[in-house]
């Protein structure tokens, strides 16, 4: 899969799925553009999953977990 993207430059390009975790690490993009909401996403400012969420990088089996354990802190 092939993403648009605009580097800080403001120079656009197209980049594998692979190449823009690594240019988005880097700092070297300022956007890319979302096919599956048909918009462009501000690094820094939109939430990106890979970036800052830290239940993307988690298996079902931890996000049942932690949510089970939260829930019975909350629910008990």
């Amino acid at each position: 899969m092939t993403i648009k993207i605009r580097y800080v430059d403001n120079v656009y390009d197209i980049v594998s799925a692979d190449a823009l975790q690594r240019l988005i690490d880097k700092g070297r993009i300022k956007m890319f553009y979302r096919y599956s909401e048909k918009k462009w996403v501000a690094i820094g400012s939109d939430p990106i999953r890979g970036c800052c969420d830290r239940s993307a990088h988690l298996s079902v089996r931890e996000r049942r977990t932690s949510n089970s354990i939260s829930n019975n802190i909350f629910f008990n």
